[in-house]
């Protein structure tokens, strides 16, 4: 009788919290400038908002080489790089304020182009209550 009323109290339960509605606005995601790179751990600006389990985006905004001379050829890209790498990760643990550890990343990243960590939120049923913003 026991497991019977235990199993239905986490049956509604299970219900009652799928069924929560998230109302979102504003600003839902952070993000943090990236310093370096080891293996599974990424040493960031600031660790703060990031949790274990939370999904985030791991990507380079800039690194590719154009031709700067004065020719017809000017602005072709010379080389791509790193430039566009993009992966998502999930946050393993926290172990300080400036780091995080992911599951393994499988893409390259050279830390000079401008790599960042961004907090992509997950949510089972979102209302936007508001218009969602940018930080800047």
């Amino acid at each position: 009788m026991k497991k019977l009323l235990y199993t239905s109290m986490l049956s509604c339960l299970a219900l009652f919290s799928y069924g929560q509605n998230t109302n979102i606005s504003g600003v839902v995601n952070s993000y943090t400038i990236v310093t370096a790179i080891s293996g599974s751990t990424i040493s960031v600006g600031s660790s703060a908002g990031y949790s274990v389990g939370d999904q985030v985006l791991v990507i380079q905004m800039q690194g590719a080489a154009i031709n700067e001379t004065n020719t017809s050829n000017f602005g072709d890209i010379t080389s791509i790089g790193d430039a566009g790498n993009y992966e998502f990760a999930t946050v393993c643990s926290v172990p300080n304020a400036t780091q995080i550890e992911v599951n393994s990343l499988q893409r390259t990243y050279t830390v000079a182009g401008n790599v960042q960590v961004v907090s992509v939120p997950i949510y089972d049923d979102a209302t936007v209550t508001d218009t969602l913003t940018a930080d800047p």
